[in-house]
């Protein structure tokens, strides 16, 4: 609940966006890095990545993104 709600639109660098990967609740988080693209780890085991919020999977599990304090 914490940090402000950010416009897909207005994300910059740092801001924490959030997916749904497992039914209704927010179940996996990366950091914005620009151009669309954030970096997260995605799943045990494997290696820390750079995806697109463009790619399909993604794009429709995109839930959001919040600025953490410290950057506003």
């Amino acid at each position: 609940l914490a940090g402000a709600k950010v416009d897909r639109i207005d994300m910059k660098t740092g801001d924490l966006v959030f997916f749904r990967t497992r039914g209704k609740r927010i179940s996996h988080v990366g950091i914005y890095l620009d151009n669309g693209r954030f970096i997260h780890s995605p799943s045990t085991g494997k290696s820390v990545s750079i995806s697109n919020l463009s790619e399909a999977y993604w794009a429709k599990r995109f839930a959001g993104a919040k600025r953490p304090e410290v950057l506003s």
